[in-house]
């Protein structure tokens, strides 16, 4: 499984993920780049930013195509 695959994975989770679990599942150092490689593949990303926290939790939607395979 890629490092995008695996991302994906944890985008579609109900509680979406942190860059921090990005980071720890990927195992990537530059979460941000494998976000914009999965907008890159039609995928919808939202951040929804953590009350009282400087960052922010990412979700995930993926595009129509792969929903088919």
């Amino acid at each position: 499984m890629t490092q995008t695959q695996r991302i994906g994975k944890l985008l579609q989770r109900k509680r979406g993920a942190t860059s921090m679990e990005i980071i720890a599942c990927g195992p990537t150092v530059s979460p941000h780049r494998r976000l914009a490689d999965l907008k890159a593949q039609d995928w919808i990303i939202t951040r929804v930013k953590v009350p009282g926290q400087r960052y922010g939790r990412y979700h995930g939607i993926a595009p129509i195509a792969s929903f088919q395979k």
